[in-house]
């Protein structure tokens, strides 16, 4: 039996994207943009988070020491997200990126794991940071 690996396209990459960042994150409003350019294709995912500062060191940027999190998902949780969905790897320190691998997921209830591969190229996550007490 030969498997088969299911190919998306940027735009049916970025709708699951979308769909994934409502469901885990409800309170939260997300930007989906694809780019393209010079024979490269992205999507970055864009949102805010807001901070509030906390220590006396505190120097104007947000910093997870000086700084707490009010509310919504943490850059670290969507760089996560998007590193699941980029359908490039980066293979080193000299910029150079490869194709990821095909991904086996689950892309149904009741449905045995399937090869996908996504098409949305580089996937970034870009946050927009917003002092609360300014």
């Amino acid at each position: 039996m030969t498997e088969t690996t299911q190919q998306y396209s940027q735009a049916e990459t970025n709708r699951l994207i979308r769909a994934e960042l409502k469901a885990s994150y409800p309170g939260t409003s997300f930007t989906v943009r694809a780019t393209n350019g010079a024979g490269i294709t992205q999507t970055v995912i864009g949102w805010e988070i807001r901070y509030r500062p906390t220590s006396a060191e505190f120097d104007g940027y947000y910093s997870p020491e000086t700084c707490e999190l009010v509310s919504g998902p943490s850059e670290a949780e969507i760089d996560a997200l998007a590193t699941r969905y980029s359908s490039w790897e980066w293979a080193g320190d000299d910029g150079v990126r490869e194709h990821a691998p095909e991904r086996l997921v689950a892309t149904g209830a009741g449905e045995l794991p399937r090869l996908v591969r996504y098409g949305a190229g580089n996937v970034t996550a870009y946050p927009r940071y917003q002092n609360i007490d300014l």
